[in-house]
């Protein structure tokens, strides 16, 4: 049905120009009509009418689509003067061919119907093969107009359409390579963690092992999708800390504290966790590490806070490559929607993001 449907739109879109066509023309067509019936009342018998709308409507449909398929084509390429002297010579010899018909089917019709005779007795001009060039260049001109407008604006729309496709692949793409960047600085950072327990024998290194089979459960078959449950993100938040627990001669000086109403609010997989990382990873392990989350009105703040290593030194060096990952998913994410900002209090170092719009 999916493939049905992707069928269906593509050519949706290569009928839909052919559909404009139709009704520009379909609506040229009836002007034409009116303007014999409604304004000219020469009670022209419908004969001539009809000869006379179709050979108009032919000639402009051949100079229409030889300015769109042939003389564009030199402008596209950038030759200016030389589209101006093509157009110039097509629009000459369009009127040069078409005067002469023009008065041949004047002339035969003023034969019979008196009414025109009387026209042409009044305007001689309609006759003379200079002035009807000058109305046919006008005309023509403004054929070649309506032509290169419709043909220009197409194409903007068509690049822009383009620019605006590639632009979201290309979104699509970094996002993904930045995430996958992710997963194995996490991993990293965790098998770090579990070398340290089986080097020391601990008791706690199977259960480490098992934390990190939910974390890895987790980022293989829930984290391909756009958004996820922030409930299930704060989840695995909570699988890392525990794993980091296992670790610590003081447990509970690590916290989670969550405040507000998180059920129904959407944000992307893995977004939360380069903080959490980093706040390991700079943190002194033997004082508080505390991460709090709040959520309200549809926006959330998520603050991690730890004592600062002697040899991390000052906010300058606080992070690697998950803050700048972090950093530029959050640009592409939340433009304008989000900040993310860092400072240090005594020997505390805080991290606070803050998203001011969720799923």
């Amino acid at each position: 049905m999916v493939s049905f449907g992707l069928v269906s739109k593509k050519m949706m879109k290569k009928r839909l120009p052919v559909l404009l066509h139709l009704l520009l023309w379909f609506a040229l067509l009836a002007f034409a009509l009116w303007v014999h019936f409604r304004v000219d009342r020469l009670d022209l018998p419908l004969s001539w009418v009809a000869m006379d709308v179709v050979q108009t409507f032919a000639f402009h449909l051949a100079l229409f689509y030889f300015n769109w398929f042939v003389l564009l084509r030199i402008l596209a390429k950038g030759n200016v003067l030389g589209y101006a002297l093509a157009v110039v010579s097509t629009i000459a010899l369009f009127a040069a061919v078409r005067s002469p018909i023009e008065v041949f089917q004047i002339t035969q019709e003023a034969s019979v119907t008196p009414k025109m005779a009387e026209q042409i007795a009044k305007h001689p001009s309609m006759l003379d093969f200079k002035t009807q060039m000058m109305q046919l260049g006008v005309m023509g001109l403004m054929n070649v107009f309506l032509s290169s407008a419709l043909k220009v604006t197409g194409d903007y729309l068509r690049t822009e359409r383009r620019r605006k496709e590639l632009e979201l692949q290309h979104t699509t793409t970094e996002l993904d390579l930045l995430k996958a960047q992710v997963n194995p600085h996490f991993l990293f950072n965790t098998l770090n963690n579990i070398y340290s327990l089986a080097y020391q024998n601990a008791p706690s290194t199977p259960d480490a092992i098992l934390k990190l089979s939910l974390l890895l459960r987790y980022q293989l078959y829930e984290t391909n999708t756009p958004v996820v449950p922030l409930a299930r993100e704060l989840e695995h938040v909570e699988h890392l800390l525990d794993l980091h627990r296992l670790r610590l001669t003081q447990p509970e000086l690590l916290t989670l504290e969550v405040q507000g109403d998180i059920s129904g609010l959407l944000l992307p997989p893995m977004l939360l966790m380069p903080l959490v990382e980093n706040m390991f990873k700079h943190g002194l392990s033997s004082a508080p590490m505390q991460v709090h989350l709040s959520a309200q009105n549809g926006a959330l703040t998520f603050t991690t806070r730890n004592r600062i290593k002697a040899l991390a030194g000052t906010q300058d060096n606080y992070g690697g490559i998950g803050l700048q990952n972090l950093k530029r998913r959050l640009e592409l994410l939340y433009p304008g929607a989000h900040t993310i900002s860092t400072w240090q209090e005594d020997q505390d170092y805080i991290a606070e993001l803050s998203l001011t719009r969720l799923s």
